[in-house]
């Protein structure tokens, strides 16, 4: 399952997956950090329009950043649990928060020097307007990278979308579907 496209690894490393179960409690963490924040903004007095904006306006730019990132940072942990039952041996790095550049994919696997996995990760609920426009640039930046190739989603509507870009396109990626249980 060695890469047949000769594409070096961008220079800025990307983090190491180390213990899962630390991290899953680092994401726990997370949102309830969140959701404390969002209560506490909720809770203050609104009694006019405007006043309701300003919170509205605090809760975009104190949570919404957190509100996308934590879940792909979620699904990336559930998306480097399935990439371990396929190969245990191989060791996985990741972009946790899309900080990754247009040369390294969310999550990458190594064995031996040889990349094994290349994977990206989306949360979106539905590929609608920019997400669907998104999904076709990622499954194209997706197809470039070495090794065999998955695109996780967390919806149906996701996966039927995702999987008829990769055939009308013929590109060899795995949509992988990883609904909430």
């Amino acid at each position: 399952m060695t890469s047949q496209n000769p594409r070096k690894p961008s220079l800025n490393p990307m983090q190491l997956i180390g213990d899962i179960e630390q991290l899953r409690q680092q994401v726990f963490n997370d949102i309830k950090h969140s959701l404390a924040s969002i209560q506490e903004l909720a809770a203050q007095p609104h009694p006019t329009l405007e006043s309701g904006i300003r919170i509205l306006e605090r809760l975009r730019a104190e949570c919404y950043e957190d509100l996308n990132q934590i879940q792909h940072e979620f699904l990336a942990l559930q998306a480097a649990e399935h990439l371990l039952k396929l190969n245990a041996s191989v060791e996985l790095s990741w972009n946790p928060r899309q900080t990754g550049t247009a040369d390294e994919p969310d999550i990458r696997g190594m064995s031996m020097e040889a990349i094994i996995f290349s994977a990206e990760v989306t949360a979106s609920p539905r590929p609608s307007g920019a997400i669907d426009v998104r999904m076709r640039d990622t499954l194209q930046k997706l197809s470039t990278f070495p090794g065999e190739k998955f695109y996780f989603v967390r919806t149906a509507e996701m996966s039927k979308r995702a999987s008829s870009k990769i055939a009308k396109a013929g590109w060899s990626i795995n949509v992988v579907l990883m609904p909430l249980s």
